[in-house]
């Protein structure tokens, strides 16, 4: 954890402020600030507010800060503070419209070029965010009672609040959108589905008519004619081509392969377990040079090489014993793995070998096929006869006229099925087009149901009774424990404080001498003893999330009501926190022992007395 201690506070003409006021922020456990009404006591927290973070709690404007009734035209402020052993120091200054802030950690600058990079830095080294910031150094007793006097469902909005678990509730109503528009989209595809299936159910497609088979032309025949005709023209052409095919004949018989011989089976894993093998000793090889690179990093040694004191390296020797029993294990592993893998390369290898030869084979077998697809098969062996040549020129032209005349009646009839058909397939299509619209439609809504289902899960594991209930329980509880605490002090164990959280309320439960009782019961002084050890306990948990612990603390008008020994006690309470500088503003309070620091107003200028 962070120690922030706030120091020297210097202020120029800002709010009811005139020149040169300093404060030290670190100088006593408890300081009063004494002045009138008016004078400027509350807003030296909002000042310092505005230096560190640019804003403050009440939301006054940069252009309001001035104190108009001096002389001045310009404010300025400037606060030291140390983080840990760090020294660092922000000063801002704003003329009309223009405003400057300069942030240093000794003599190094750590300005940034636009002021809210700057602002976002100092909150950076600070390590919190203006919210915690000022609930940790500023409390006022009007705000807490709100909280004790609020309703229970608002009392349980302020811890959540206070605790940062807006967030999830965030989560929570982004998840609420999610899941309408999901539904908006489900009832957007339901209301599809019942127009899908209200076609379904009236379409009407009649029969389709059957088409008679058009008897086709024998190709082949115009083949053989054409082929006839050609032969006729050039029969030395022919009969070259005779010999060519002759040829092409023998090329084709010489050829020998094996159509039994089939392709060489493999383990369908084989090269997936063979990737995922080689990829496992890798990885196993890098993860074994990493653990010896660990185990030479580990420093066993039992005494401190600067100081010589003895040294607990328990932790070191076992992580030590760790890494050399992983080592074994993953050198065992690598050997396992590497045997696997031999036996898988030689499958492999084998496999190769086969496919070879089936390859080989098959390059035969695709020689042979090329070769027969090349032969003419109409072509004779022999040279043709001319005058028989003829002879089967005329016989073929017959054969394809008494094919065509009884093709083209055949055809007349067809187009009149054809235009019936049409109209047939196209309904027909559409059916088709719904029935697959109709199945993904159904897969979507069975999809977006159960992606409402999912989704309505998380939206109530990140509502007020899921993640958000489970964590203020916990926080709540602890609150509870440190509220008694002081609490216990406060009232020399006459009080005790129980936080009932049920749903979405938040209820306090006041034990008085062991009885339960009511917190409209108990006097004004009572009531501020409880009010004042929440305010207490409140902040020691926020200092405590927020990883940081801070130094400040203003107590705004919190002694009101507490008789003079509710104060001493107050006081005696104060005096045993640690590291913590209380400044208590009271108008009504002074205690003769605590360190006093005074305000003075006149002509609306307000002066630092010290």
């Amino acid at each position: 954890m962070a120690k922030i201690t706030l120091k020297d506070l210097t202020i120029n003409n800002m709010f009811s402020y005139g020149e040169d006021n300093t404060l030290d922020l670190n100088s006593s456990d408890i300081t009063q600030l004494t002045a009138s009404n008016g004078s400027g006591k509350s807003t030296i927290a909002l000042i310092i507010q505005e230096i560190l973070f640019g804003k403050n709690i009440k939301g006054i404007k940069k252009g309001d800060i001035l104190n108009r009734y001096g002389n001045g035209k310009a404010w300025s402020g400037s606060l030291s503070f140390n983080v840990d052993e760090e020294p660092y120091v922000v000063s801002v200054s704003r003329s009309g419209n223009s405003g400057k802030v300069n942030f240093c950690n000794g003599t190094t600058d750590l300005t940034e070029h636009k002021v809210l990079d700057t602002y976002k830095k100092i909150a950076e080294v600070l390590g919190m965010d203006f919210e915690i910031f000022s609930q940790l150094t500023y409390q006022s007793s009007t705000d807490l009672l709100d909280f004790i006097k609020a309703t229970d469902t608002n009392r349980k909005k302020f811890l959540i609040n206070l605790f940062g678990l807006e967030k999830y509730i965030a989560i929570g109503d982004t998840l609420k959108l999610k899941i309408s528009e999901v539904e908006k989209e489900l009832n957007k595809l339901d209301g599809e589905l019942n127009g899908i299936n209200r076609f379904l159910e009236e379409a009407s497609i009649g029969d389709k008519k059957e088409l008679k088979e058009v008897p086709i032309i024998n190709e082949a025949i115009r083949e053989e004619l054409g082929l006839i005709q050609t032969e006729l023209k050039q029969y030395v052409d022919q009969c070259k081509r005779i010999d060519k095919n002759n040829l092409v004949l023998s090329e084709r018989d010489a050829l020998k392969f094996d159509m039994s011989l089939k392709s060489p089976e493999v383990n369908p894993t084989l090269f997936e377990e063979l990737e995922t093998l080689q990829n496992d000793v890798s990885k196993t090889k890098n993860h074994i040079d990493n653990v010896n690179k660990q185990l030479k990093a580990i420093d066993t040694a039992d005494s401190c090489y600067a100081c010589g004191q003895p040294i607990d390296n328990s932790h070191a020797m076992q992580m030590k014993a760790n890494l050399e029993e992983d080592l074994f294990s993953s050198t065992k592993t690598l050997n396992r793995l590497s045997d696997e893998l031999k036996v898988l390369v030689e499958e492999k290898n084998k496999f190769a070998d086969e496919t070879h030869i089936y390859n080989e084979n098959q390059k035969s077998i695709e020689k042979f096929e090329q070769l027969s697809q090349i032969i003419d098969t109409s072509l004779p062996n022999e040279y043709p006869d001319y005058e028989k040549l003829e002879r089967k020129e005329k016989s073929l032209k017959t054969q394809i006229r008494e094919q065509e005349d009884a093709r083209h009646e055949i055809v007349e009839h067809n187009e009149q099925v054809k235009i019936h058909n049409t109209k047939v397939d196209t309904l027909t299509e559409q059916k088709a087009q719904f029935l697959n619209r109709q199945e993904e439609v159904t897969s979507d809504i069975i999809s977006l149901k159960s992606k409402v289902q999912n989704l309505t899960i998380l939206r109530k594991a990140f509502s007020t009774t899921g993640i958000v209930a489970f964590k203020l329980e916990n926080l709540t509880k602890e609150l509870e424990e440190t509220i008694n605490h002081y609490l216990s002090e406060f009232s020399d164990g006459q009080f005790q404080l129980i936080f009932r959280l049920t749903g979405e309320k938040l209820n306090i439960v006041i034990f008085n001498h062991g009885k339960e009782t009511t917190i409209e019961s108990v006097s004004g002084g009572e009531f501020s003893r409880i009010q004042t050890s929440i305010l207490l306990s409140i902040r020691k948990l926020l200092s405590r999330l927020g990883g940081s612990h801070i130094n400040l603390l203003f107590l705004d008008e919190v002694t009101g009501v507490l008789d003079e020994a509710g104060k001493e006690r107050l006081v005696e309470i104060l005096q045993q926190e640690n590291d913590l500088n209380v400044f208590l503003i009271s108008h009504d309070f002074t205690h003769p022992l605590i360190e006093k620091v005074s305000i003075t107003k006149q002509n609306n200028i307000s002066k630092i007395e010290g």
